[in-house]
């Protein structure tokens, strides 16, 4: 336990560091290219992340959840994406959205101690659905940002941060990827569940169901027209908004209607 949580304290200030760079660069206060050395800290803050998550996530027997480190994954996956996307783009200034975020939600899961173990299988179909929640989550605030972004290039009163963004030709490249990762953890997700369902109905699961498959079809609808007509800029970050409130809705809403029925 020490150990772990002696490195998600050192991820912690590691995503910290990393942080503060960027904002130094957003207000303007350092000329220098601090490019190499976000990616260095937050490279290394990724790695000693996924050790500290790795260690109260599962163990030989089962995999382990709570709020604690389900909300650490979801950061985790952020910085790793981010990470991969600033392979071929300069977007290591998004970090500043998700850097701060990931340096408290790794210490969570040291302060969280009720965990719910699950079964292997049914364990990593929970892992690949907050993946796929996760990733069309970064989708969709990409895609604001983006819309933001925009609307404000056109009336030319972009702020600081704006200005400090990657262009806008690059966030629409990475909103793009993202939706297509993220449509394909989406799809192993439901294609995952379909082994644990017995009666939608017994199991209070077809509002869930529904919704999640209409919001996947909706994220397919606009890769379809993303490829095959084109369709880019707001109606790209329409689409992706849209369809992240139909699967978000998809969770939120079973779980009042089960709430509401005594569940």
């Amino acid at each position: 336990m020490f150990v772990t949580g002696l490195s998600a304290l050192l991820a912690s200030l590691l995503y910290l560091f990393a942080s503060r760079l960027i904002w130094q660069k957003v207000q303007g206060n350092t000329n220098s290219n601090i490019r190499p050395n976000v990616i260095k800290l937050a490279l290394m803050a990724t790695l000693v992340h996924a050790f500290a998550l790795s260690s109260t996530l599962w163990s030989e027997q089962a995999i382990y959840f709570n709020m604690g480190n389900g909300l650490s994954l979801v950061a985790l996956l952020g910085s790793a994406i981010l990470l991969v996307t600033c392979i071929n783009k300069n977007t290591e200034m998004l970090g500043i959205f998700i850097y701060p975020l990931a340096a408290f939600t790794v210490l969570l899961p040291l302060f969280m101690n009720n965990f719910s173990p699950l079964p292997f299988t049914l364990g990593i179909h929970v892992l690949i659905s907050i993946a796929a929640y996760s990733i069309m989550g970064i989708a969709t605030a990409q895609a604001i940002l983006y819309g933001r972004q925009e609307y404000l290039f056109r009336k030319k009163k972009l702020s600081r941060l704006m200005k400090a963004l990657p262009p806008l030709q690059v966030m629409e490249t990475t909103l793009i990827q993202l939706v297509i990762i993220g449509f394909i953890f989406l799809s192993l997700a439901l294609l995952s569940g379909a082994f644990f369902i017995e009666d939608l109905f017994a199991q209070h699961l077809i509002h869930k169901t529904f919704l999640a498959i209409l919001s996947w079809i909706v994220y397919g609808a606009f890769l379809f027209g993303h490829f095959k007509y084109g369709w880019r800029g707001r109606k790209a970050a329409r689409y992706t908004i849209w369809a992240y409130f139909l699967l978000i809705l998809s969770f939120v809403g079973t779980s009042i209607i089960l709430s509401s029925l005594g569940y």
